[in-house]
């Protein structure tokens, strides 16, 4: 077997009916991922209200050099096959022109169809290699396309990233996992000293980044811009996507690609964060703390009170989901209980009636969290 996992002998210069049969299937597969409804129960009540300006967005030739010259030449090649080699040498000479062509678009509110399609190689991950869950799609773009959307996003970068709420870590300049361990070690570490406890519940939120709804996307970058060409650029840029799959000679007829943020892309990340922007407001009694679509709630437990509040939150969190849209993983989120009491306070807290496991330690972002909080496991592991 070859090193994805694939028939090496399928890999000929003449396709048989096979090669066409395996990418049509693993296309079937991935494009049902990202083919749900897109509607969803949210309101367009906006978490953070602004006066400022979104309307209209003019690059300049310097914009789109800058962008040009950011290239890594190692990166695969998109749908058009144009290489970021041969943009990235020539940058100085195409920079004007691409710029005409850019603002253009931004103009219109319109992207090229041909901006809007992916190529999808499948890579094994692990487990049967003739089950298509197998596998993990890996998204190639149009390299010209993804030098518009960063170009987009140096200009909007400032405005956007003060608009994310701050208990998010993920995607953001001068935070990280790292932070985002800090903050909440330094919390539950200060009551454990105190000695009392923390409960804190790890939600799993399952392919948070595909079930994103483009039409609810686009309310929320609405409620933040006062219309004109650039929201319906926006509008443009997510709708009327489409993906083949092409592997070892092969490729996929097109499919629709009508949910999700597009991977691989560079404005995929802060659409997300947009998304998923009120979710720390949807949690009233607890504190929240979030890693992309990586999220844990927290509370201090005093009483038996006190976790039926935090079970409240959990609730408030579901309902969230629901309306965003996004389905919870029950099977793996999990429960914690931090603390060094003889006679700790027990609750066995549910999501949609299913009780959620109690664990003794957790692999958090890379380190592991244990009842107790001491770092033996950690460091075991390591």
């Amino acid at each position: 077997m070859g090193s994805n996992g694939l028939d090496p002998d399928s890999a000929r210069s003449a396709l048989c009916p096979r090669d066409i049969y395996m990418v049509e299937l693993f296309n079937d597969y991935f494009s049902s991922i990202v083919s749900g409804s897109d509607k969803t129960t949210q309101t367009d009540n906006p978490s953070s209200p602004t006066d400022s300006n979104l309307s209209e967005l003019i690059l300049s030739p310097d914009d789109v050099l800058a962008a040009l010259l950011s290239l890594d030449t190692n990166k695969a090649t998109g749908p058009d096959e144009i290489p970021s080699r041969i943009l990235k040498e020539c940058a100085h000479q195409i920079a004007p022109s691409l710029c005409l062509l850019f603002n253009q678009s931004l103009r219109h509110g319109s992207l090229p169809e041909e901006w809007k399609l992916a190529n999808i190689i499948p890579i094994h991950k692990k487990g049967d290699i003739s089950n298509a869950e197998n596998y993990r799609p890996i998204s190639l773009l149009c390299v010209t396309s993804k030098v518009l959307e960063r170009c987009v996003l140096r200009n909007l970068r400032d405005y956007l990233m003060s608009l994310i709420n701050s208990a998010q870590h993920g995607f953001i300049p001068g935070r990280s996992c790292t932070t985002q361990l800090v903050e909440v070690l330094h919390y539950i570490g200060s009551i454990l000293d105190s000695g009392k406890q923390t409960d804190i519940i790890f939600m799993d939120m399952s392919k948070a980044f595909d079930k994103v709804s483009h039409t609810a996307l686009i309310n929320k970058l609405q409620q933040n811009n006062n219309g004109g060409s650039l929201l319906q650029w926006f509008t443009s840029y997510l709708h009327d996507r489409q993906q083949r799959v092409t592997t070892l000679g092969a490729t996929s007829s097109k499919k629709p690609v009508c949910s999700g943020v597009p991977q691989g892309s560079i404005l995929g990340p802060i659409h997300f964060l947009l998304y998923v922007n009120d979710l720390p407001d949807a949690v009233t009694n607890s504190t929240v703390a979030c890693f992309a679509d990586d999220t844990k709630i927290f509370r201090r437990i005093d009483s038996i009170t006190d976790a039926m509040l935090l079970q409240d939150d959990i609730n408030n969190f579901q309902s969230w989901s629901t309306s965003s849209g996004h389905v919870f993983n029950e099977g793996k989120c999990k429960s914690i209980s931090i603390t060094r009491r003889c006679q700790p306070i027990h609750h066995l807290y549910s999501i949609k009636g299913k009780e959620l496991a109690l664990i003794p330690a957790e692999n958090d972002l890379g380190i592991w969290i244990a009842s107790d909080l001491t770092w033996s496991k950690h460091i075991l592991d390591r």
